[in-house]
């Protein structure tokens, strides 16, 4: 820890001090682009518009072994900009939309001349009619007081290396970006709202040679604010595993009569089935059955499903406010999201897209862990598919327990269906807590 806390600060002082000045400065902070691109569309006479402007800024922290091998900074400006267009189609009544991407080194002409091109391809998207989010008009500043993205990067990297103390597994990488983006949405219909997200994120790799093999685990991570503990756990649990990744065996070729437990970051992918059958662009074209009040899994014998989805921006890029939700209660759908255009669709309230989780379910720790099974604790590459309720994937490292013995083992894959897995589902005590999902840290699937 102390290694890479003086590389950081003897090698990279001087970059650092320049972009923690830069990203400090409020003056500097100001998005410009909007006034622009209104005075265009006025000019071009287009009269239905979204501007979703974006100024990105980050803080990047690369490192090998224990050395700091760059930091650098990174400050961009673009705007995605949609542009709406009424108009009757053979005695339909459409709106057509298209997205026009817009950067700050661009000139009025450039602009102008991308917009008007695009607004004439609208007529060639005959969507249902809508009407767009509509607000007060009334816009709130941007707070003044703003956390340095350079000093919470080096945080987590203190943070992250503080867990690298085993002689038989180690950190061989690490990447970790410190993250602001200063938004501002703006449209035709009285919208004009702001916020600032930050958010520290990026991805380690661990390493171990144990019992003559080379082998590496890569682990990602996401947090709103620096958690510097929750970072450490993370890396201690990889360097466990990696060292049990380096002495697995083989793991049988038939694993289908073993229940199976999914851990951690897993479980949220695994519930995202439910986030998405209950999404507006999945309902109005017919992919899902859902709808407020349906029991999502009447024959369930294990847990019934609980989960609230998440605000993770005070805004969605339409400009309708987020908060959070009851998705499903006791198996129960309570609430659909969804964008804009399809929530106007299904006649419900627009309230957003949602991509984060909570589950409220709570079981033992006991029940998931009695033997047999098979618990999965690194996928290759995990897949959930909401549309057929299949799920499953190769996975480097699990723990096959039966007969009072547990065996690290690799080299195999699970497969299961969500229609059928939902029916008897156990959920721990023991949590597990990121951006995209917090909730049970295990769920087991007979």
């Amino acid at each position: 820890v102390v290694s890479v806390a003086k590389d950081i600060k003897n090698g990279l002082r001087c970059r650092t001090e320049a972009l923690i000045s830069k990203q400090e400065s409020n003056s500097d902070r100001r998005i410009i682009m909007t006034d622009r691109i209104i005075k265009i569309l006025q000019s071009e006479k287009i009269d239905k518009y979204c501007i979703y402007e974006e100024r990105r800024e980050s803080a990047e922290l690369f490192l090998v072994k224990k050395k700091a091998d760059l930091m650098r900074g990174k400050d961009t400006r673009d705007v995605k900009l949609t542009l709406y267009r009424e108009f009757n189609k053979e005695g339909k009544h459409c709106l057509g939309s298209v997205d026009v991407f817009l950067y700050s080194e661009m000139d009025d002409v450039t602009m102008q001349s991308l917009i008007r091109k695009a607004y004439k391809s609208t007529l060639y998207a005959d969507n249902p009619y809508y009407e767009l989010p509509s607000g007060s008009g009334v816009c709130e500043d941007y707070p003044d007081a703003i956390r340095s993205l350079n000093i919470t990067a080096v945080k987590m990297a203190k943070a992250l290396y503080s867990a690298d103390i085993d002689e038989n597994a180690w950190i061989n990488s690490a990447e970790i970006f410190a993250l602001r983006n200063t938004v501002h949405i703006t449209n035709s219909n009285g919208v004009d709202v702001k916020y600032v997200k930050e958010s520290v994120k990026g991805e380690f790799v661990v390493q171990s040679r144990l019992n003559g093999n080379d082998v590496e685990l890569i682990r990602q991570f996401e947090y709103d604010s620096p958690d510097e503990q929750a970072l450490r756990r993370k890396c201690e649990d990889a360097i466990q595993s990696v060292k049990d990744r380096a002495i697995a065996v083989k793991a049988p070729e038939d694993l289908s009569a073993y229940p199976l437990i999914l851990c951690d970051d897993t479980v949220g992918e695994f519930l995202t089935f439910y986030t998405e059958r209950c999404n507006a662009s999945y309902i109005y074209p017919g992919y899902s059955d859902y709808e407020c009040g349906k029991d999502v899994c009447p024959d369930a014998a294990g847990d019934k499903i609980s989960i609230d989805i998440m605000a993770d921006v005070p805004y969605s890029c339409e400009g309708v406010e987020k908060n959070d939700h009851t998705l499903i209660e006791n198996g129960i759908i309570k609430t659909l999201h969804g964008n804009h255009a399809y929530s106007s669709y299904l006649g419900i309230e627009s309230i957003g897209e949602y991509n984060r989780i909570r589950c409220n379910n709570r079981g033992t720790d006991e029940e998931v862990l009695k033997e047999p099974y098979i618990m999965v604790k690194s996928f290759s590459d995990f897949q959930m598919d909401a549309m057929d309720g299949s799920f499953g994937g190769e996975f480097r490292l699990a723990y096959l327990c039966e007969n009072g013995r547990i065996t690290p083992v690799t080299g195999q894959s699970v497969s299961k269906n969500m229609f059928e897995a939902h029916k008897n589902m156990i959920f721990s005590a023991a949590m597990y807590n990121e951006a995209s999902y917090s909730g049970p840290a295990m769920v087991r699937i007979k």
